[in-house]
């Protein structure tokens, strides 16, 4: 096989695999490997591949894997095959939970298609743990380990998605794969045999490839709205069950997060790094009836829950400290109809100091919603502030309807504990515009001119200026913006050779963020006819976070005339509930 053909899997135990010089069958040696106990500081389990170097070895003319195998005690391996090579792994084929005692005995992996396989690289991929044995670890010997050419693999019946005909609603720019993919035989000594096949052993059709297309990978792309049925083949069998796609067109997103990732712990969000995350279906046996359809719109990945009545989040490892954390954040989608009289209860569970779920140190949160906070089709963003007193060891989301409530379907996205500060803590970037191309109002990065005033009087009563310094940089201050006028009326700004004005704002809450432009005219007057103005919203701007807003004074359309400029008048919504800081107030070309 060459001179290095062992390769474990990351997280298994390195050290599982060796040779056994004292024990073979019918020989002086095998293959041991040694599965550890789950708490094995070095690796909870004993998983790898062999692989043989060069090009690959022409396996057409075998139709199986076959082995000689014993173990310690009697024991259940999770998977043992064949293909993985860590490269390409296009031909992968596992069989799974395999019953293997403590005498010798053969074992067959049938080949699902052996044209395929002209240049195979990986001669044995297993994966073994301790699911059956309460964790305690054990011996596995494996001998004879041989491809060949048995003759008796018949009646081959290939299957995808469980040889269960789906119907799959979706939408334009959904990718989603074909899965359950499996080839079954009947094998003489063993009655029927299935492994579960690499997607490349299938040839894939799609009825209404307008509609939808179906890659060599099993991947499904949804193109329009209408109806598609997937189906596949392997060899010159086809193969039973079948997805049928009902795309209902354009979907839309959930709105794009603008929170700082400083101030996000992320359990699920394309935007942001999310923590390590046990699982998203726990599928918790015997209640638990809901199951994942999780699909990709144009790149963002949604979960979605079918047949649900309850699921979880797990993150046990590590838990989450959410300590300087205020809120828990997601948006949740109900497709076709919110159903009348819908409970749903979302709960945070902290596992305490022993970090333990059902340690007998663990809090829980509850917060309820119904009916009324959703609307069909649409997202909602559910925005939790967490009461919790103790929340350093947050570990698990639960989902799920109660008081009889029913709620067949629906799609997450953007789960994630936050926390805001109130002011920032560092300061603005500094602006790397030539001094000479810039008209500075407000800057410590270059020299102003002439400011009258940064708050008129007849600014909004509520309003409250103050100079801060963060870091060393000098900041403005509204506290409870509604609207506040900076003027340059005793000397009026010309701004005519100038293309944009920039300014930097940031605050803890607020929706939006506006500012207006007011020319004085010819006469350089304020309050007379030839005076114009125009006013540019910014919509949803980051919060927590310093923004640069560099606006094109060609946006300022009702502005006629920019070489008088002596007001600038900026808003926020909520309209006296929030605070805005500002910096780097100038014109630049």
């Amino acid at each position: 096989m060459g001179s290095d053909f062992y390769f474990p899997y990351s997280d298994s135990k390195f050290t599982a695999f060796s040779v056994d010089n004292n024990e073979g069958y019918q020989s002086a040696a095998s293959i041991r490997i040694d599965v550890p106990n789950d708490n094995d500081p070095e690796g909870a389990y004993a998983g790898g591949i062999f692989r043989i170097d060069g090009a690959g070895r022409d396996l057409t003319e075998y139709d199986a894997l076959t082995f000689w195998a014993k173990a310690s005690q009697g024991v259940t391996i999770g998977e043992l095959g064949f293909g993985e090579d860590f490269l390409e792994n296009r031909f992968v084929a596992t069989r799974t939970d395999i019953s293997i005692g403590t005498n010798w005995s053969k074992y067959i992996v049938p080949i699902p298609d052996p044209s395929k396989l002209t240049q195979e690289r990986g001669m044995l991929r297993y994966a073994a743990g301790t699911q059956g044995t309460g964790g305690a670890g054990y011996t596995l010997w494996i001998d004879e380990l041989k491809f060949e050419k048995l003759g008796t693999i018949a009646q081959p019946r290939p299957s995808i998605v469980n040889g269960q005909d789906v119907t799959a609603s979706s939408f334009t720019g959904v990718t989603t794969p074909v899965t359950d993919l499996m080839q079954t035989f009947n094998i003489a000594s063993a009655g029927d045999v299935s492994v579960v096949a690499a997607p490349a052993y299938f040839e894939f059709n799609s009825s209404d490839t307008n509609v939808a297309t179906v890659d060599a990978s099993g991947i499904i792309s949804v193109i329009t709205s209408g109806t598609s049925e997937i189906t596949a083949t392997l060899g010159e069998n086809d193969a039973s069950g079948s997805i049928t796609i009902n795309s209902l067109g354009n979907f839309i997103l959930a709105p794009t997060p603008t929170r700082s990732p400083a101030n996000v712990i992320s359990i699920f969000s394309d935007t942001y790094t999310n923590v390590p995350v046990d699982f998203y279906n726990g599928f918790w046996e015997p209640f638990q009836t809901t199951l994942s359809a999780d699909f990709v719109v144009n790149g963002d990945n949604i979960l979605n829950y079918t047949n649900f009545n309850f699921v979880g989040n797990q993150f046990a490892n590590p838990t989450v400290d959410a300590t300087e954390k205020s809120n828990l954040h997601l948006n949740m989608y109900i497709p076709g109809s919110v159903p009348a009289g819908l409970d749903f209860l979302i709960s945070i569970v902290d596992f305490g100091p022993d970090q333990v779920d059902g340690g007998g140190d663990d809090t829980r949160q509850q917060v309820f919603f119904n009916s009324s906070d959703f609307t069909a089709d649409t997202w909602a963003t559910l925005e939790i502030p967490i009461t919790l007193t103790q929340r350093n060891n947050i570990g698990l989301i639960i989902y799920e309807t109660v008081n009889f409530s029913v709620l067949p379907n629906f799609y997450l996205d953007n789960i994630y504990f936050y926390g805001e500060p109130t002011s920032p803590t560092t300061a603005a970037a500094t602006p790397s515009d030539a001094a000479s191309n810039v008209i500075s109002l407000y800057s410590d990065a270059y020299t102003d001119v002439a400011v009258d005033t940064f708050r008129t009087p007849w600014s909004s009563t509520p309003t409250v200026l103050t100079d801060e310094v963060v870091a060393g940089d000098n900041i403005k201050k509204y506290t409870s913006l509604g609207f506040a006028g900076i003027e340059t009326i005793s000397s009026t700004v010309d701004a005519s050779a100038m293309t944009h004005l920039r300014i930097d704002t940031w605050s803890a809450n607020y929706s939006s963020f506006a500012i207006k432009l007011v020319d004085l005219g010819a006469d350089n007057t304020i309050g007379t006819p030839d005076d114009s103005e125009h006013e540019i919203t910014i919509s949803n701007p980051a919060t927590g976070q310093w923004v640069s807003h560099d606006i094109p004074l060609t946006d300022f359309t009702g502005l006629l005339n920019t070489s008088n400029i002596g007001q600038y008048i900026i808003v926020a919504q909520p309209f006296e509930s929030a605070d805005v800081y500002i910096d780097n107030l100038y014109f630049r070309n």
